[in-house]
C-alpha cells in the first residue's frame, strides 16, 4: 500500500478522534475501523453479485444500504455522536449478517462473521456489555444456522458457488478478526508511545531549570547518585567546579530581574560550550551559582576547564556598571577533586569546592582557585608556624 493511500485510510478511521481523551479517541478509532472493515468485506461480495445481478439483485440492494450505514458511522463520529456511531457500526454488522443469511442461506457462510464481530466487543464496551453482546452474537449465529439452512431461502446458490463462498467467508472471518486485533494493538501501542513521550516531557520539566535550561538540583542529585555508585565500583575520581557570578545582586538591582535572567542564560550557554565531554554535567545550584561535575577528571584538568569557562564569560562583554572587579560580568570558580574512596561522599567534595570558591572571592573575584592549592598553602603555613615556634623555644 502506497503512503498517500495509507495516510488517507488512517485519516478516515481517526475521524472524530482528534482532541478527545486517549481512551475515547481509541474507541472512536476502533469504531471507525470496524465500519471500514465492514465496507471492505462487503465490496468483494458485491462484485460477485454484479456478475449475476438478476439472481442476486435483492442481496446486492440491501448491501448497498448497509455500506451506506457503515459510512454514516464515520459521519456520526465526526459530529461527536460517539455512542450513536458505535451502536450504528455494531448494529449494522449484526443486522447485515442476519439479513444476508436469510436471503442466501448459511451455505455462503456469511453468518461466520459473527465470530469476528464478537472478538471486537471487548475493545469498545464495558465488561458486562461485552458479555451480553457476545451472547447476542452467539444467539444470532445459532438462529441463522438453524433457520436458514441451504435450500430454504429465497435466493438459491449453486453448490459449487456456495462452497467457494463458504471458504471465502471462513477465510474472511479469520482475516477480519486478525485485522481488528492488529488495529487494536496499533492503537494501544500508539497510546503507550504517547504516554511515554508525556512522561519524558514531564521528567524533563521536573529536571530542568526553567531560566537557564540546565539541570536543576533534583537532576543533579539523581546524576550524582548514579555516577558516584559507578565510580565506587571502579575506584574512579571526580572533580567539581562551583561557579558564582560576581556581584550578581548588584547587577539584578541595577539592571532588573529580566536582564538578570538573560545574564544567567548567557553564562549557562557559555559554561555548556566550555565542556569537553557529553558525560559532564552542568547544573544550576542556586540563584547565581552553577556546579560542574566532571567524572574521571583530576583537579588539575578540572581547573583548566574552569579557567577556560571563566575567560569565555569575560569575553562575552556583558556590561556590569556595579562591579568593582571589572566593567563586565565575571565569575569566581572554586575547584576540588579527588578519588571517590578518599572523599567518602559528594557533600565532602562540594564542601572543598565551596571552600575554594570562598577563597576566590577573598582573592578579588574573577579567578579560579583549586582546593588542593589551598590545602598545600595551609600545610606550608602550618609548617612555617611550627618551625618559628621551635626556633623561639630554642632561643
Amino acid at each position: 500500500m502506497n503512503v498517500p493511500l495509507r495516510k488517507s485510510i488512517a485519516a478516515l478511521w481517526r475521524l472524530g478522534a482528534r482532541g478527545q481523551p486517549p481512551i475515547r479517541a481509541r474507541e472512536i478509532t476502533l469504531t471507525n475501523q470496524i465500519a471500514l472493515l465492514g465496507v471492505a468485506v462487503t465490496l468483494p461480495y458485491q462484485a460477485f453479485y454484479l456478475t449475476e445481478i438478476g439472481r442476486y439483485l435483492a442481496v446486492f440492494a440491501v448491501n448497498v444500504l448497509f455500506v451506506g450505514t457503515y459510512l454514516t458511522t464515520l459521519l456520526l463520529n465526526r459530529a461527536g455522536r460517539f455512542k450513536a456511531a458505535r451502536a450504528a457500526a455494531i448494529g449494522t454488522v449484526c443486522v447485515q449478517l442476519f439479513v444476508v443469511t436469510s436471503l442466501i442461506s448459511t451455505a455462503a457462510g456469511g453468518h461466520l462473521f459473527y465470530f469476528s464481530i464478537a472478538a471486537c466487543f471487548g475493545m469498545l464496551f464495558t465488561r458486562r456489555a461485552t458479555l451480553l453482546l457476545i451472547g447476542l452474537a452467539a444467539a444470532l449465529y445459532v438462529v441463522c444456522h438453524l433457520a436458514f439452512p441451504p435450500g430454504t431461502t429465497p435466493i438459491l446458490i449453486p453448490e459449487l458457488t456456495s462452497r467457494v463462498m463458504y471458504v471465502a467467508s471462513a477465510v474472511g472471518t479469520v482475516l477480519v478478526a486478525g485485522s481488528a486485533s492488529y488495529l487494536s494493538r496499533l492503537e494501544v501501542d500508539r497510546a503507550e508511545a504517547a504516554l511515554i513521550r508525556n512522561n519524558r516531557s514531564l521528567e524533563q520539566l521536573t529536571a530542568v531549570d526553567t531560566v537557564t535550561g540546565l539541570a536543576n538540583r533534583r537532576a543533579l542529585d539523581a546524576y550524582v547518585a548514579d555516577e558516584w555508585r559507578r565510580l565506587e565500583r571502579h575506584g574512579g575520581s571526580v572533580s567539581v567546579a562551583l561557579v558564582d557570578v560576581d556581584c550578581f545582586k548588584a547587577y539584578n538591582d541595577h539592571y532588573g530581574h529580566l536582564a538578570g535572567d538573560r545574564c544567567l542564560q548567557r553564562v549557562a550557554e557559555t559554561l555548556r560550550a566550555a565542556m569537553r565531554r557529553r558525560d559532564d554535567l552542568i547544573a544550576r545550584y542556586g540563584g547565581e551559582e552553577f556546579v560542574i561535575v566532571l567524572p574521571e577528571t583530576s583537579e588539575e584538568c578540572a581547573a583548566e576547564v574552569a579557567e577556560q569557562a571563566r575567560a569565555l564569560i569575560v569575553s562575552l562583554g556583558i556590561p556590569h556598571g556595579c562591579d568593582s572587579v571589572a566593567p563586565v560580568v565575571t565569575v569566581s570558580i572554586g575547584v576540588a577533586g579527588g578519588s571517590v574512596g578518599e572523599l567518602g561522599d559528594f557533600q565532602a567534595l562540594l564542601h572543598r569546592a565551596d571552600t575554594a570558591l570562598y577563597a576566590a572571592k577573598r582573592q578579588g573575584k574573577n579567578c579560579v582557585v583549586r582546593w588542593q592549592t589551598l590545602a598545600e598553602d595551609a600545610s606550608l603555613t602550618a609548617r612555617r608556624r611550627r618551625l618559628a615556634a621551635q626556633q623561639r623555644h630554642i632561643a
